[in-house]
């Protein structure tokens, strides 16, 4: 009778764990949410196969879910296609870049991630994910460089930053106009300033 009222026990033990693992897991993760000023998206491209010409977009938000224990996390980042700044003339709706990002019906670049990669090191290295640009969703793999946390020196709050780049082929979204005038390969570039969100 022992025997039993102690296995019965053991298996609530057991039960409310395993209810628990869940909820302790979660507290694990911490939320951070991109700084809009520091995180801003930059891009570059081959001009008429001789020069590195260069834009940006000024309005772009995300956030991170990482859990450094368990080394897992998530990303999610939308750009705002009608921010687009290539310099004076350009940040107009007649412009050319305005019309390769057909801004009117895809207002937003967005790129999420489930998959987060981490060194040897416990450092952040990479996020597979995928990118939805002009409607179309392909794979996309980002590099983090120098991932780094702890206080802002200005604000005091928890802050990850680091910087992050890829490379893609806009052909293969769907945006052909001026190849091989413009390149088909960009490259992009987002320095990220993340705080921790309570």
């Amino acid at each position: 009778m022992m025997a039993y009222k102690m296995r019965r026990h053991v298996q609530r033990l057991i039960s409310l764990l395993m209810l628990l693992l869940p909820f302790s897991q979660a507290i694990c993760a911490d939320r951070y949410t991109f700084d809009a000023l520091h995180s801003i998206p930059q891009f570059g491209f081959n001009h008429l196969g001789v020069t590195t010409q260069s834009g940006r977009f000024d309005k772009a938000e995300g956030n991170i879910v990482i859990d450094f224990v368990r080394h897992k996390g998530s990303v999610s980042y939308d750009v705002d296609t009608s921010s687009l700044n290539m310099g004076y003339g350009t940040e107009t709706p007649e412009s050319p870049g305005y019309r390769l990002f057909n801004v009117v019906q895809f207002p937003k670049i967005h790129f999420q991630s489930n998959k987060l990669i981490f060194n040897q090191d416990n450092l952040l290295v990479a996020a597979e994910g995928k990118l939805t640009l002009l409607g179309v969703t392909r794979p996309l793999t980002v590099n983090v460089n120098n991932f780094r946390c702890g206080k802002n020196p200005m604000n005091k709050l928890d802050t990850c930053a680091c910087e992050v780049s890829a490379s893609l082929l806009r052909s293969e979204f769907g945006m052909t106009q001026y190849i091989p005038g413009i390149s088909d390969e960009i490259t992009i570039t987002v320095p990220v300033e993340a705080y921790k969100t309570p």
